[in-house]
């Protein structure tokens, strides 16, 4: 498409935001206040008309004159030339992919494949240093995890498509599940899909079923089988997936309740709740013996992990029951590396 005609897409309002529609002339003026050139308000005119023919601007009329916006949806049918997509919305879309993780649903991103290649095409075909930076951004920009890097467990894509599906379409899922606590059996149940989770790299389904007051979480890598049906399900409008992940705190795994954890951290091990606190109600005092941070917290596997990753540079101080627990594991630990080891 001509850049000329390009350009003035971009001018124009968009009807889905509620843009306001733009008579010639003013599609004129802000061409000159935006780009270089000065096109003949007749010119313009007819790329007005040649967006029109083509679906993507809706025309109404101000009086006598002719006003212009574009179609809803026209950004996305546009995107897919990409003499029509800007630097920006290539540099977000590219960003998109890359950065973006399980959760997206294999529906939508089979939609925009063709984006993600007219984004990749876009930054590719950069003619000038301005352009080249857009294309550069996607390389200076890196994701890491905090923990230790394991290898993330394999979703099978024909079973990880059918869930989304019917997460999206709010259908019933036919699910074979691999039970690991009870030897890996396999069991059949008909779930209703709330909402997947992607935590530290494992993907977790959350799903209701008939007869249990709870949504349970099944992680995706254990399913044998997943079928969509084609019943429907009501979504419970008193489910939030946000409040479930973090007020009921379903991935601190095996929570016991809050508590007050007093702790003592050495060698400016704890330095960084400084910046980071682990609670709202946080208190860091810096004391001769090290920082000794209280705060209130969930009592879980988590915390138990998070504060064994710290080893002999923190000092559990209370509440008692954890104090002794740690200390407990601390001897046996010590006991492990007094024992010769086997050749």
């Amino acid at each position: 498409m001509p850049p000329l005609v390009a350009k003035i897409f971009h001018v124009l309002k968009d009807a889905e935001q509620g843009g306001l529609f733009l008579s010639t002339p003013e599609v004129h003026r802000a061409l000159l206040d935006s780009f270089d050139g000065e096109p003949a308000v007749k010119t313009v005119q007819r790329a007005l008309e040649k967006l029109r023919n083509e679906q993507l601007v809706e025309r109404d009329k101000r009086g006598t004159a002719l006003v212009w916006r574009k179609r809803p949806g026209a950004n996305g049918i546009a995107a897919r030339s990409s003499g029509l997509m800007t630097y920006e919305q290539a540099l977000a879309l590219q960003t998109l992919k890359r950065f973006s993780s399980r959760q997206i649903p294999s529906l939508v991103a089979e939609s925009l494949s063709s984006l993600f290649d007219t984004a990749e095409k876009r930054l590719d075909a950069s003619q000038n240093d301005s352009e080249r930076r857009y294309r550069k951004w996607v390389d200076k920009v890196e994701v890491e995890s905090g923990g230790f890097a394991l290898q993330h467990p394999a979703i099978d894509p024909r079973l990880f498509s059918a869930v989304t599906r019917a997460l999206f379409y709010e259908q019933k899922l036919d699910v074979v599940y691999r039970v690991r606590s009870k030897e890996y059996q396999e069991k059949s149940k008909v779930v209703d899909p709330l909402g997947l989770v992607e935590v530290g790299g494992v993907v977790y389904l959350i799903a209701a079923m008939a007869g249990y007051p709870k949504p349970a979480m099944y992680r995706l890598d254990r399913l044998v089988n997943a079928k969509m049906l084609p019943e429907r399900f009501t979504y419970p409008a008193a489910f939030s997936l946000a409040e479930y992940v973090k007020e009921q705190r379903q991935f601190d795994f095996m929570v016991e309740g809050a508590i007050t954890v007093e702790l003592r951290f050495f060698n400016g091990a704890g330095n960084h709740l400084l910046e980071s606190p682990l609670s709202d109600d946080q208190v860091a005092t810096m004391t001769q013996a090290g920082l000794e941070v209280t705060g209130t917290v969930l009592l879980s596997k988590r915390l138990r992990w998070w504060l064994r990753a710290f080893g002999p540079n923190v000092q559990v101080l209370g509440p008692a029951g954890l104090r002794d627990e740690m200390a407990a594991e601390a001897a046996a630990l010590m006991a492990l590396y007094e024992e010769r080891p086997l050749k």
